[in-house]
């Protein structure tokens, strides 16, 4: 019985999957939504830093905070940028130091690209999370945040003290 379950279980899973194609086709089709990008593929993303919309405590409040009392206190996008970035994974972390660790020889993307990331894939994809390992965002009580998408699109803030599961996807600068 357990055997049969499982089998069931994975059909239904590769049904899952070829109904996710489907929809992610008829977005991409009748209304311009582009999935996510592939973990590894590179893509290009735009953003006006200087834009009011895209200030990093102006994130907070889009995240569904109150920003009083809130610090920045890392690097900002200024002006208008275009770069080319990629999805990458780092596995279990116990925090996001461990998680920077592992990125580091990708390099450093300033917070901010969350924004420019949710603006051109607007759809989640049911993957799991997305962020950037920048904890420069400080709440009122002065715990070390940092952005990111949550697995139903909405733009989050998360602590850095705690662990991210292998599910984390980053968002990592490519290398010209």
């Amino acid at each position: 019985r357990v055997m049969q379950n499982i089998i069931i279980s994975k059909a239904g899973i590769s049904r899952y999957q070829e109904l996710h194609q489907q929809v992610v086709g008829t977005l991409v089709a009748e209304f311009g939504i582009r999935p996510y990008p592939k973990v590894g593929e590179t893509f290009e993303l735009t953003l006006d830093g200087d834009a009011a919309e895209n200030q990093p405590l102006e994130m907070v409040r889009r995240a569904g905070y109150d920003p009083t009392n809130w610090r920045h206190n890392g690097p900002t996008v200024t002006g208008r940028q275009t770069r080319r970035f990629k999805l990458d994974v780092a596995g279990y972390c116990p925090n996001l130091a461990a998680v920077q660790e592992k990125l580091k020889p990708r390099g450093k993307t300033e917070g901010q690209w969350i924004l420019a990331f949710k603006a051109a894939f607007p759809q989640p994809d049911g993957q799991g999370p997305l962020g950037v390992a920048d904890p420069s965002w400080v709440s009122p009580r002065g715990r070390a945040l940092f952005p990111g998408v949550a697995y139903d699109g909405r733009l989050c803030l998360r602590w850095a003290s705690y662990g991210r599961d292998g599910d984390w996807r980053w968002l990592v600068p490519v290398s010209e």
